[in-house]
């Protein structure tokens, strides 16, 4: 089936011709923090069928935003990485999920780990004045990343590696609800919806730095 175009040189038309499709940008952000195997794209995305997703991703290859790359080793297997291209499509994700914030929803049907740590991104909005700088680990689905935090900006990064100064292990709901129910973090931890390792005072802090998009904030921190 041949891609449906705009036809259209607005640039915006262009790209809405590369990244249009449903589910496109989702393919994008899944891949923004590293390379997936097809059925990790899978799971970060339950709701595409196996067909439409592969679609997309021959479109989105066609189009230079992604390439085809081995990982390994040990093991030498197939997967997906972003081309510089399609990194460059980080700034219009994240300023679609600050706008998308404000849309009251809780995510009960789930929310791909991925899109929660492109979501901390997006609305890392401190407090005036806060003086938070730290490194914290996110255990979550299995995966794990490292949160880089300063004053000014924030970094996330799928790894494990390195010394952190608190380590927070839950799932994707109980990490949200830290941030937008109003659940405590001493609350979760009696709850057992999630574990701390380190200091839990820290952990407590770090949760509040997050909130939903105020309207007329673009970009409120550059974001690494």
């Amino acid at each position: 089936m041949a891609q449906r175009t705009y036809d259209d040189s607005c640039g915006a038309a262009l790209a809405m011709d590369a990244v249009g499709e449903r589910w496109s940008m989702l393919v994008v952000r899944e891949l923004l923090l590293g390379p997936k195997r097809f059925s990790d794209l899978r799971a970060g995305l339950p709701n595409a069928s196996p067909n439409v997703l592969s679609q997309r991703l021959k479109e989105l290859e066609a189009s230079g935003l992604l390439r085809r790359v081995k990982l390994g080793p040990p093991a030498s297997v197939s997967a997906y990485e972003l081309t510089d291209s399609g990194h460059q499509l980080e700034p219009i994700l994240l300023e679609l999920s600050r706008w998308g914030s404000r849309i009251s929803h809780r995510p009960e049907k789930g929310m791909s780990t991925d899109a929660f740590m492109l979501m901390l991104k997006a609305l890392y909005f401190p407090p005036e004045g806060a003086r938070f700088d730290a490194r914290i680990r996110i255990r979550v689905n299995g995966d794990q990343f490292t949160v880089v935090v300063t004053p000014q900006a924030i970094d996330v990064s799928r790894s494990g590696a390195g010394t952190v100064d608190v380590e927070v292990t839950g799932d994707v709901l109980a990490l949200w609800d830290l941030i937008f129910s109003g659940e405590t973090v001493p609350d979760a931890l009696e709850s057992e919806r999630i574990a701390v390792a380190g200091d839990a005072g820290l952990a407590a802090e770090f949760f509040t730095l997050f909130s939903v998009a105020p309207p007329a904030v673009l970009s409120p921190v550059p974001v690494g």
